[in-house]
């Protein structure tokens, strides 16, 4: 029977060495392989379909780029130079690029059966077969590659996220693969024949069809991140609020700090004396700032206003007064 190549098998962590079909999770568990968690493998799990299929592609990643956004409501107060910024949301997106080359028979009916699943799990799930308007679930995924695609809740797990749309490239310059299962259950039956009977495909390509499959495929798509944790920074502890629950965000890796206050950090100052840099009086000083500039009604401009209103006050009443 023919099997992939070592460094295919390699990728697999030995787990998968010729066509299968995909495995299903059950129990609404989503752990990775050990090559996903690796790097090995690049691992999509659609959690919106019951028993979801584990969609696996080795990693032959072209491009990765993670992007953060974060969205601040500007105010311009009358007589200010600078604007307040006020942080109102933020926004992560994984672009991801990846190419899926078939070195044989076997491992491109695996690569066309895995390809499959990932575009049609990019359909919602409906609870009436016989209409359009029954969504039951919206289509969302886990995906995992080591731990630049990852969630570091419960332990390391895929990155929740939506995945709008994919482009796929079918490179024709390469050249295709044809298979043609021929005499199918004699002792006469050809490679493809007897790998589609093998891996229980026989229902999907039977005898006399022929199909063909790109020796590379090029696959883009863009990763919205759907954040399964907390996110941002506690004002008393000074801790990320993930805690041991999401720790190391957004690679699993760091966010440790000593939270031990330096001797005498919280000691009275005496008059005059600034507070030192990172102690708990410069971060109220700091808070206090914070505060200030959430305040637009706190500037020069209004205070030196409030002024004249006062000295005209008094004039008035000087005036009445004789």
């Amino acid at each position: 029977m023919p099997k992939f190549f070592q460094t295919e098998i390699a990728a697999y962590g030995g787990e998968k060495n010729t066509l299968t079909n995909v495995k299903f999770k059950k129990g609404g568990t989503f752990e990775n392989s050990s090559a996903a968690e690796t790097g090995t493998l690049l691992e999509i799990i659609p959690v919106h379909i019951k028993n979801p299929p584990v969609i696996q592609f080795i990693a032959y990643l072209d491009s990765l780029k993670d992007d953060f956004k974060q969205s601040f409501t500007e105010e311009q107060p009358y007589g200010r130079t600078d604007s307040y910024y006020i942080w109102k949301s933020s926004q992560r997106s994984i672009s991801v690029s990846w190419s899926i080359p078939s070195t044989s028979i076997s491992i491109g009916l695996d690569n066309l059966n895995n390809l499959s699943w990932f575009l049609a799990a990019l359909y919602p799930t409906y609870k009436d077969t016989q209409t359009a308007t029954s969504i039951a679930a919206t289509p969302m995924f886990r995906v995992r590659y080591a731990n630049l695609i990852s969630s570091p809740t419960a332990n390391g797990q895929g990155a929740l996220c939506i995945i709008k749309g994919a482009n796929v490239t079918h490179d024709h310059k390469e050249g295709f693969i044809g298979v043609s299962p021929r005499a199918t259950g004699t002792n006469f039956a050809n490679i493809e024949s007897r790998l589609v009977k093998a891996a229980g495909f026989e229902s999907s390509l039977q005898e006399g069809k022929k199909i063909l499959i790109p020796k590379l495929i090029k696959i883009n798509c863009t990763l919205d991140i759907v954040h399964d944790h907390k996110l941002g920074w506690d004002f008393t502890t000074g801790e990320w609020r993930g805690g041991t629950a999401a720790p190391g965000y957004p690679y699993n890796f760091g966010l440790i700090r000593d939270t031990q206050d330096p001797p005498g950090s919280d000691a009275e100052l005496p008059s005059g004396a600034e507070a030192a840099p990172g102690s708990t009086g410069d971060t109220e000083a700091a808070a206090a700032a914070a505060a200030a500039m959430a305040s637009p009604s706190e500037t020069p401009f209004d205070r030196a206003i409030l002024n004249i209103e006062k000295a005209l006050a008094l004039r008035d009443t000087m005036r009445i007064t004789k």
